[in-house]
């Protein structure tokens, strides 16, 4: 598995660029990274065994196979860009350019991570051709749920969790987490990360803790990890302005204020994953006219090898 400090380019320009754009767009941790050359490489689409009419056989009897007719489709990278520079007139009034680029750099790179983690869920390259596909573009259509449907109790209006210790309240919890278990066998070998609103996550982790399905990890640097079971419960986090990436704005039935949970396997050539050639590459450009300048450059997309390694699950109220 590579993630994508490790197909990352290790200079000082590039892990500037790297560690400004994870502070706003965290979820880059969480993604698996496939390195590939070429602006659209082909990658192999995904296949299924021959499904026999019978598994068994008599004494002596050959086995019939079928031999696989591998299909491969084109994933075209699209590049995340940006550049950092400074006037060189600070050099002549007792401060260093190289200094002050530094850090514009990284504020520039985090400006990025802001726009780039709202794209990671809602990025459309029908809309945007220079843009990638985001999570909410590539759900499959059979694998984008409601808790309207009958698999999750068929409320039409959602799934409201309430807050409190009656009965009523209790029903809902215990319900909510029933419906996340559920939700979570769909994604194919289980879902390795969920992503919601921050306002759900808060509200299903303090259900999960009262009924016993709460676990906390850690990361190799010793960052806390929340999960249900053996999931990954994350955040998708908030934008510049404080908005939630996810919020609840979604309808099912007569509720406007539902939200959608994104059920996701990540993996490195397998189940999803993003596409780079060499991660996030940052280049001292030297100097133009009066200002020196980094610049920087990162090509990638997205690529659902599964489509259960895809699921979108809306209806979830607070």
């Amino acid at each position: 598995m590579a993630k994508i400090n490790q197909v990352s380019q290790g200079d000082s320009v590039s892990n500037l660029a790297l560690e400004g754009i994870l502070t706003t767009c965290p979820i880059l941790q969480d993604v698996e990274f496939l390195p590939k050359p070429g602006s659209a490489p082909y990658l192999r689409d995904a296949r299924e065994g021959t499904a026999l009419a019978s598994y068994f056989r008599s004494l002596n009897e050959s086995n019939t196979a079928t031999p696989p007719t591998p299909a491969y489709s084109p994933i075209a990278k699209k590049i995340v860009s940006f550049d950092a520079k400074v006037d060189v007139v600070i050099e002549d009034r007792n401060e260093l350019p190289e200094a002050e680029l530094s850090i514009q750099t990284r504020l520039e790179a985090i400006e990025a991570g802001w726009a780039l983690q709202y794209k990671v869920f809602f990025g459309d390259d029908g809309v945007n051709p220079e843009e990638f596909d985001g999570l909410d573009t590539l759900v499959h259509a059979d694998w984008d749920l409601s808790l309207a449907d009958a698999a999750f109790g068929s409320n039409a209006d959602g799934h409201l969790i309430e807050l409190g210790s009656d009965n009523s309240a209790v029903l809902s919890q215990q319900k909510a987490i029933e419906y996340l278990m559920t939700f979570m066998s769909m994604v194919r070998g289980g879902a390795s990360h969920i992503y919601m609103p921050e306002a759900l996550k808060i509200r299903l982790l303090t259900v999960a803790k009262n009924l016993g399905y709460y676990q906390k990890s850690k990361d190799e640097l010793g960052n806390s990890i929340d999960m249900i079971n053996d999931t990954v419960i994350r955040g998708a986090s908030r934008q510049k302005d404080g908005t939630e990436v996810l919020g609840f704005t979604e309808t099912v039935g007569t509720s406007d204020d539902c939200a959608a949970i994104y059920g996701v396997r990540w993996g490195e050539g397998i189940d999803l994953y993003a596409v780079t050639s060499v991660g996030v590459k940052g280049r001292y450009a030297g100097q133009s006219g009066n200002f020196i300048i980094n610049n920087v450059n990162m090509d990638m997309a997205f690529h659902r090898q599964n489509n259960t390694a895809l699921v979108k699950l809306t209806g979830w109220r607070i």
